[in-house]
């Protein structure tokens, strides 16, 4: 048995040709760190460093790298010259065109990847850029989109998706907030939300309506998680969100849940061209990762990591 794949080594003597990450990303049409993360794979697999880790712009090959780079451009002529040999029409498996939002792939699902690599070595997940919710619904109705993961309230969730998991939900402000919790009073309180006029907001919105809660002073709408979190730790008004959000950007604690709402749901969707097997190993790998398990042990990890600073 082989241990890369094909499209592994396609990667890799693009950013041989680029000279960089980003100039191969950009040739392939994926993103930077899913070229990153076929290199990183493909690295366990192989057992050794074909990059030099330094800062900069361009890449270095390593001694090991050189090797493979000289072996892996005749591999690619050989497999272009049998090609010439072989029937039209049949394809290799096509990578998949995966979004997974910014703190779940970072936390959750990165640190699993290589583990999925070697369970599935012929399956490549290309991560789009982040966007918006509304970008996300758009691409998946016109099928761009093979896999998405998406946090939503409960009472929208999106066609032919799957449930894997539930987090915790509601306004979240400084720990030393001493506000009383009914909701009238939370209306009063200055909130931080996402961007004016897309769906999360909407949804916040909406879920915060439910619970008899309406904002009566937005101070501030900012698209980035980070910032209304680090508004909040300040003591300049309050948020609604997610569990994981705020752990993910509050690793210290600075924050509490003021007023709990339902809580909203992750949800999976998989393009329904997407071959069953291929689905199915998408599936339980995802479910594993945003497992409560996997999410005690990462909360517990940054709690102890972030004492040790």
């Amino acid at each position: 048995m082989y241990s890369f794949t094909f499209r592994q080594v396609e990667v890799f003597l693009e950013i041989c040709r680029a000279g960089n990450f980003s100039g191969a990303a950009e040739q392939l049409e994926v993103s930077q760190p899913a070229i990153s993360n076929v290199v990183r794979a493909l690295e366990l697999q192989l057992g050794v460093e074909l990059f030099e880790r330094r800062r900069g712009a361009s890449c270095v090959l390593t001694r090991d790298g050189i090797a493979f780079r000289d072996c892996a451009q005749q591999f690619l002529s050989q497999c272009v010259a049998l090609g010439r040999g072989v029937r039209p029409g049949r394809r290799r498996p096509r990578s998949l065109r995966v979004f997974i939002g910014g703190h779940l792939l970072e936390d959750f699902v990165r640190p699993m990847l290589s583990e999925f690599y070697e369970e599935h070595p012929q399956l490549q997940m290309n991560f789009l850029p982040e966007r918006s919710r509304d970008e996300i619904l758009q691409d998946i109705q016109t099928g761009k989109i093979d896999v998405a993961v998406m946090t939503v309230p409960a009472n929208e969730k999106p066609p032919g998706s799957l449930l894997v998991g539930t987090v915790t939900a509601g306004v979240y402000g400084a720990r030393n907030f001493r506000g009383s919790p009914t909701a009238e009073a939370v209306s009063a309180l200055p909130f931080f939300l996402p961007a004016a006029g897309t769906q999360l907001t909407a949804s916040m919105l909406r879920e915060l309506e439910r619970h008899g809660v309406v904002p009566s002073q937005v101070v501030g709408f900012y698209p980035y998680h980070d910032v209304r979190i680090r508004l909040v730790c300040s003591g300049k008004g309050v948020t609604f969100s997610v569990q994981s959000v705020i752990e993910s950007h509050d690793p210290r604690g600075q924050l509490r849940l003021v007023f709990p709402t339902t809580p909203w749901e992750r949800r999976l969707y998989i393009n329904p061209r997407v071959e069953p097997a291929s689905a199915t190993a998408v599936t339980s790998f995802v479910t594993r990762a945003l497992s409560p398990s996997v999410e005690r042990l990462r909360r517990n990890s940054s709690r102890i990591n972030d004492g040790d600073r």
